[in-house]
Formats: C-alpha cells, sequence, structure tokens
C-alpha cells in the first residue's frame, strides 16, 4: 500500500493536494491552515499530489513504478498490429499539424499565465518538476548509461520537436538549438525569447529531464537566447 506523508512546516495552504486527488485521501484543517492526510488507505499511487505540490512538501512512497510499455518506442508497431489501427502519426495531414501548433501555442501561454498566477515567480520549479515527469514517458532512456549516451539519446527522442547540437566538457553539456521550437511562439505573443516565462520554464525542464536520466541534479544558464539559442546544463555543486 502507498504511503502518503505531508511535511508539515512546507505546507503552504493552497490546498491544490485537496482539490486534486481523485480518490479525496486529503482535508483541509481549517484551524492549523494545512492540509492532512485524512485516509492514507485509498491512496491509488498516482502522483498527482506530488507533482502538483509547489513546496514539494508531500511524498508518496511505497509504490510500485510501471514502465509505460505502450510509450517504448520500438514498441509501437507491435501495439499498431495489436489495435490493427495506423498510429496518428501516420494520418495526420499538413494542415493538422498547422492546427495543432497554433492549439499548442495558446494551450502553452495559458499555462504560463495559469502557472504565474498559482505561484508567482515560483514557476521554475514548476518546469523543473514536468521535466522530471516528462522522463518518466520516455522509458527506454532510463537504460542509457554514461551521459554521452543520455545526450544522444535525447537527441534522437527530441528529433522532431527541439533539434540540438551539442559539445561535452566533463559533466557539463553545451547544447545549440537553431531554432528553438518555442521561439516563434513566444515572439508571436509580443514576449522577449530567452526572458519568457515560457522560456525560463522550458529551461528548467531540460534540468529536470537531465536530473531524472543521470540521477544527479542539474542546472541550467543561458548564455544566449534569441534566432540561436545557446543552453549549458551542469551538475548542480
Amino acid at each position: 500500500m502507498a504511503t502518503v506523508t505531508i511535511v508539515d512546516r512546507g505546507c503552504r495552504d493552497c490546498m491544490l493536494c485537496v482539490d486534486i486527488c481523485p480518490v479525496v485521501v486529503f482535508d483541509h484543517d481549517a484551524e492549523m491552515s494545512r492540509a492532512v492526510v485524512s485516509r492514507p488507505q485509498d491512496c491509488i499511487a498516482c502522483l498527482s499530489c506530488e507533482y502538483l505540490c509547489p513546496s514539494r512538501c508531500v511524498e508518496v512512497s511505497d509504490y510500485e513504478a510501471l514502465r509505460p510499455f505502450h510509450r517504448i518506442e520500438e514498441h509501437a508497431a507491435l501495439i499498431e498490429r495489436f489495435l490493427q489501427e495506423k498510429t496518428a502519426s501516420r494520418t495526420l495531414t499538413g494542415d493538422d499539424i498547422a492546427e495543432a501548433t497554433r492549439d499548442a501555442a495558446a494551450r502553452l501561454h495559458a499555462l504560463s499565465d495559469a502557472v504565474v498566477e498559482t505561484m508567482g515567480r515560483g514557476h521554475k520549479p514548476v518546469g523543473r518538476r514536468a521535466g522530471a515527469v516528462a522522463a518518466a514517458h520516455l522509458p527506454e532512456m532510463y537504460e542509457e548509461k554514461g551521459l554521452d549516451r543520455v545526450v544522444a539519446g535525447m537527441k534522437r527522442e527530441f528529433r522532431n520537436s527541439f533539434e540540438f547540437e551539442h559539445t561535452m566538457a566533463g559533466d557539463s553539456v553545451e547544447m545549440t538549438l537553431n531554432p528553438c521550437a518555442l521561439c516563434k511562439i513566444v515572439r508571436d505573443a509580443g514576449q522577449e525569447v530567452g526572458k519568457a516565462i515560457l522560456c525560463e520554464m522550458f529551461h528548467e525542464y531540460w534540468a529536470g529531464l537531465f536530473s531524472a536520466y543521470t540521477g544527479t541534479s542539474y542546472r541550467c544558464e543561458v548564455p544566449r537566447a534569441g534566432d540561436v539559442c545557446e543552453m549549458r546544463l551542469f551538475p548542480a555543486r
């Protein structure tokens, strides 16, 4: 059975865990102004509360994490054969992709606005956590050993969305995105590339990915942003 705990001193009484839990594990204690775990036996280990907590004070443990079989690229053909249906990527038209791009841009801006509205300037940890969550949906990457293989694997996995070149110096990776897929989205909204909320969350997203895949906490800095974006990812000391 999963175990759910809350570090009392970290809870900021935002109620997000209470609102998000699908099986109502949490209650709000108005007198103490914080969330409490009232029904731990009902936890299904969906991890929604842990992902969403802005203070990182909710922890779910004692559960078995299952690899999402259907998300492993080499299994796509097997699943297509089993379902007797083509995967979406084989049926999309150019117009479909253009419409999806416009929709994604609108949703990304709405997301960044919602994060800032909810958390103020605490949006960077959200980006980092998003990277850690995304890492779980690319399970084959965990089988790559060594930083060079991890980077090669990431270039393969993100080849259709965030293509980049890179150089390595020890445990640091310098990435060049030419162009970054977010540049047009940010510019079309009249925002400055590199300093927009979406950009800052994206930088932390990559730090979250690297941290998850290597087991080492990584930080990100951006020496250059614009038509060509450069990111440097390095271990936090």
